[in-house]
């Protein structure tokens, strides 16, 4: 696949820089696929950060790559209030970009793997969604569709790419932009759903039986990943980019 690099990272137990997860450039936007080892275990793990819009041909790539693991986690929480929340992606004009909404997963009986579903379930993350402050509730349910319509007549390549990089570490801004009353969204959002994420994956770890496991989930949820890894004295081994967009 064009953009497609190979690199390799320092030890994730004693590295000091920092491990880029999403890459934007003038370029476009591309996603580090990490394989990380263990040197006492016959376990791998398989990093494939996700987006919301990309190209057909990265998500094709993703998922054939993915689900030919033994094992592959994936993300997923059906509910009316994310699909609401969504909609400042789902909305975007996509036959005017050449790009597509992320897809569903393959079904279980037409891959390879054995397929876990790493995330919160209806109920469990409508119960984390009610701690949230009514008033942000509101808000959020008033600006994504607002964002929806702007993205609709002006989003371009360039924008969506925009402020996209992540690394492991929060960034400068998002250090400096901290604010404790946003939490409770954070949680239900980001956190709540990391941890029955790294709930599964030590699952799969602690079971100990030679396999290769493939995590498909949201970028952002990577960085709990990398922390658990890394915890677990996992190194990576081998990384690659793979183009999400061109510009």
């Amino acid at each position: 696949m064009g953009g497609k690099r190979t690199f390799q990272y320092p030890s994730a137990t004693a590295r000091c820089s920092c491990v880029q997860i999403l890459e934007s450039s003038m370029l476009g936007l591309r996603s580090a696929r990490m394989q990380f080892r263990n040197g006492e275990s016959s376990i791998s793990v398989t990093l494939f950060p996700m987006v919301h819009v990309g190209e057909q041909t990265f998500y094709d790539e993703t998922f054939r790559e993915a689900f030919d693991h033994d094992v592959a986690l994936i993300e997923g929480v059906k509910s009316p209030v994310v699909r609401h929340l969504t909609r400042s992606y789902r909305w975007t004009d996509f036959e005017k970009l050449g790009l597509v909404l992320q897809p569903k997963p393959p079904p279980e009986d037409e891959v390879r793997s054995r397929i876990v579903r790493a995330d919160l379930d209806t109920d469990e993350f409508h119960h984390e969604w009610g701690k949230v402050p009514f008033r942000f509730r509101i808000i959020f349910y008033a600006l994504s569709p607002m964002i929806g319509v702007y993205r609709r007549f002006f989003c371009s390549r360039e924008s969506l790419a925009r402020r996209m990089s992540l690394e492991d570490l929060p960034s400068a801004d998002e250090t400096l932009d901290w604010n404790p009353k946003f939490e409770p969204i954070n949680h239900s959002i980001l956190y709540a759903r990391d941890q029955r994420l790294i709930d599964c994956l030590a699952a799969e770890l602690n079971e100990g039986s030679e396999k290769r496991i493939a995590i498909v989930y949201g970028a952002r949820h990577m960085r709990a990943v990398i922390r658990e890894l890394s915890k677990r004295r996992y190194y990576s081994a081998d990384a690659s980019w793979h183009r999400i967009f061109s510009i």
